[in-house]
């Protein structure tokens, strides 16, 4: 009874990971373009900053309230909160209440992801890890995968409105299976979080800080694709619908068909410094020919995007696999400072955005450059690591 119990706990909590990813996927690439509408470039890599900076905030003490309201509560404040806010930044058109609502829904969902994580850890140590985790990882970069498609047809017939309300949409069903199957889930050890002593102790330990840098290179890489991208194909005259429904399907594929196979290399065959720095040179060149390329080709920026999500690919699961093979499960602060690479990212990102803004009117391209440059320079930090293997 027990074990059929179980089951259906880890059964609800992939559904949820899925709806998730479908909520976090489907306005994830057209956010940028609909800020667009209200604000020029420099103000929206200035949402991006606060929003990342108030996520980065929220994140450090998320595990406190977390302690005190309990997982089920929290999570099910956050996605009531949340569906409110996505409904508000749907509907409404003043642009201070869309620059305000964005801020709250981006923090938002982060902290919603880490709630996810903290159901997936608890039925973690129930089972196989390993297993258990990459069943995770499949479902959201499954979900994250479908959801441009799915985008890209609700902006055909209809409009940015109406592709919040559908992400929207997606939390109730969530709302259901967190109800239904999560109540009364056991709570796991909340330890505390610091930071800043994490982050002396993995700048000492030349395996731990390259790891972090590739990271943080490939976190960068994720905002420029974010926020700036679909501006930058918009302007050379690809739509963002085609953008959604034709490119993005393609080029997200690496993350669905690549990490099992790369993690076999890393184990058996070479090690994770090597493809760490083979998915970064991937990565530069990617980034260099979108400098180059200027043509609204289709199939030929689908080859492009899709040839980094290769690179990034490879970045990704080799950075996953390296850190936390080098850390202990328990050692909270380390693990928190490697999920706040992505906020970091984004305010370096949306900073340098801010600084440029004069040029990306009349040269966009200078982001990518700016970008490459910077990803092949992070190589000289993890080519001292030690693999693994």
């Amino acid at each position: 009874m027990l074990a059929i119990t179980r089951n259906k706990l880890l059964l609800a909590t992939f559904l949820m990971t899925i709806l998730y990813a479908f909520h976090y996927g489907i306005p994830l690439y057209a956010t940028s373009t609909y800020l667009h509408v209200y604000f020029g470039s420099s103000t929206i890599s200035s949402l991006y900053v606060i929003a990342s900076l108030v996520t980065l905030l929220a994140s450090i003490h998320v595990a406190k309230y977390i302690k005190k309201f309990h997982t089920y509560t929290f999570t099910m404040m956050l996605v009531i909160a949340e569906m409110i806010i996505m409904t508000a930044f749907a509907l409404t058109k003043n642009p201070i209440l869309v620059g305000l609502f964005f801020v709250v829904h981006f923090c938002l969902q982060t902290l919603l992801y880490i709630c996810i994580n903290v159901f997936v850890e608890t039925f973690s140590k129930q089972a196989e890890t390993g297993s258990i985790r990459g069943i995770f990882l499949v479902l959201l970069n499954l979900g994250i995968l479908i959801s441009p498609i799915i985008g890209g047809l609700v902006l055909t017939r209809g409009s940015f409105a109406a592709l919040y309300m559908v992400a929207t949409a997606t939390l109730v069903p969530f709302l259901f299976f967190l109800h239904q199957y999560l109540k009364h889930m056991k709570e796991p050890a909340y330890h505390s979080v610091d930071m800043v002593e994490a982050f002396h102790r993995a700048w000492r330990n030349k395996d731990l800080k390259g790891a972090l840098i590739a990271s943080f290179m490939l976190e960068c890489f994720y905002a420029v694709m974010v926020i700036y991208s679909p501006i930058y194909l918009a302007s050379i005259g690809i739509p963002l619908v085609v953008y959604l429904s034709i490119i993005l399907p393609f080029a997200l594929l690496p993350f669905v068909i690549l990490p099992y196979e790369l993690g076999w290399l890393a184990d058996v065959k070479i090690g994770e410094k090597e493809l760490m720095v083979l998915g970064l040179i991937i990565v530069s060149i990617s980034l260099f020919l979108m400098v180059i390329v200027s043509t609204p080709n289709v199939i030929l920026w689908i080859a492009i995007l899709l040839f980094s999500r290769i690179g990034a690919a490879c970045v990704e699961t080799m950075t996953y696999a390296y850190y936390f093979k080098k850390i202990s499960a328990e050692d909270t602060s380390l693990t928190a400072l490697f999920s706040n690479t992505r906020s970091v990212a984004v305010i370096i990102v949306g900073g340098f955005g801010i600084f440029i803004s004069p040029l990306l009117a009349t040269y966009p391209q200078i982001i990518f450059i700016a970008l490459g440059s910077a990803t092949l320079f992070s190589i000289l930090y993890i080519l001292p690591i030690r693999d693994t293997r």
